[in-house]
């Protein structure tokens, strides 16, 4: 008996499920962009963009998300690193939704968009095909295909040639590395691995379509689009709404040790042992290796990420100018009495690096302004090894 009713509730699940894919929305109906406030966590630094369906009439009011993944993926933090995990677009009920953030005390807004009852309904079938199991998930790109271009995307395309995006977004043309870098103030020491992980595409102007990569570009975008109806072109947000907004902003303690900081300090460090082992005729050879061997080991893992990940933002790092793959290997072929073909090495990269510290000065900014007492660190130890007997 208690089988059949488990099996009359499976059945009567599905017809639900059937009936309710297939439903049309209401004219009561919204279609909404949620824009979530960036949180105290590097996965939450940029923000959050999902899509909100609420029909009243038909008890509907759920959450699109497509920054969602599984943690019990097979390989997750390998596949996460070389940019082979895929994520997923999920459904939430709003309520459930919204509480996440209120408890992370991240500001929440809404944008109600200026819709037909076809489009919406149009934008809310594309969502569910989208969140089928063959559809949900997708292979993410920093850049290029996240949680918020991925909105911009399925209100593209379901809306066509009805929607008509800004032509710019500012007076300044911005590149991707520009418009990250006010997320990340107060951030020194992720704002200075972020930065020896990119390369040059993020050094590149990004266009306005290209701007919804982060989800406040794309609160701007809706904001200055407009959509085409029969009585001419209106604007596409109808309505905002503030959600929720914690009563304190989010700080971060100041750090006493930024990356700025820490590195200069070693560098006067690297300077009075030079000076004292030239003043005593000393030879600090296992500073040497270890120098040259960290530097290396920096190198070959900038060159892992653009060799043998997807991701598409890490490719052509300059930092591997200054962090150098062979340094890896010379540091093993250091010896009291080096080869004159590794003295030579050392002072061609001593000099490669002090043009790029000039062009980076004066000309074009190339590295995070933390790595300069690096690159000094890296002439000074070099120009000892090339003068050594």
């Amino acid at each position: 008996m208690r089988n059949i009713k488990q099996l009359l509730f499976f059945c009567v699940f599905l017809l639900i499920s059937e009936i309710n894919f297939g439903q049309a929305l209401s004219s009561y109906a919204e279609v909404s962009i949620i824009t979530c406030a960036p949180g105290n966590e590097l996965y939450s630094t940029f923000g959050h963009s999902a899509i909100r369906i609420k029909d009243p009439v038909l008890r509907i009011d759920n959450v699109y998300n497509y920054g969602t993944f599984n943690f019990e993926t097979p390989g997750f933090y390998m596949k996460f690193t070389r940019g082979k995990l895929d994520y997923m677009l999920s459904v939430s009920p709003y309520r459930y939704f919204v509480m996440s953030y209120i408890q992370e005390k991240r500001a929440i807004k809404e944008q109600v968009l200026n819709l037909s009852c076809p489009q919406k309904i149009t934008i809310f079938h594309a969502l569910k095909i989208n969140a089928l199991p063959e559809n949900m998930y997708y292979r993410y790109d920093f850049l290029k295909d996240n949680c918020s271009t991925r909105v911009l995307k399925i209100i593209s395309d379901a809306l066509k040639d009805s929607l008509i995006l800004p032509e710019k977004l500012s007076g300044k043309q911005q590149s991707y590395r520009e418009m990250l870098m006010p997320y990340l103030n107060e951030k020194d020491w992720e704002r200075f691995g972020i930065n020896l992980a990119l390369g040059r595409p993020v050094d590149e102007i990004v266009s306005v379509k290209d701007a919804s990569f982060l989800p406040d570009y794309l609160k701007v975008i809706f904001d200055k689009s407009q959509i085409k109806t029969a009585a001419g072109t209106k604007q596409f947000v109808k309505q905002e709404n503030l959600l929720y907004l914690p009563a304190e902003e989010m700080t971060r303690d100041s750090l006493t040790f930024t990356p700025h900081r820490v590195f200069w300090i070693f560098l006067i460090f690297i300077l009075a042992l030079t000076i004292f082992e030239i003043k005593y005729e000393k030879q600090f050879l296992i500073l040497d290796k270890t120098l040259f061997f960290i530097f290396g080991f920096i190198g070959l893992n900038i060159l892992f990420l653009w060799f043998f990940t997807d991701h598409s933002s890490v490719v052509s790092n300059q930092n591997i100018i200054w962090a150098s793959p062979f340094y890896f290997i010379a540091a093993f072929l250091l010896k009291r009495n080096s080869k004159k073909y590794l003295k030579f090495f050392f002072l061609l990269y001593s000099i490669l690096i002090l043009f790029t510290m000039i062009s980076d000065l004066f000309f074009i900014n190339l590295f995070d302004n933390a790595v300069l007492p690096l690159e000094l660190i890296i002439i000074v130890r070099s120009s000892i090894i090339y003068l050594r007997k």
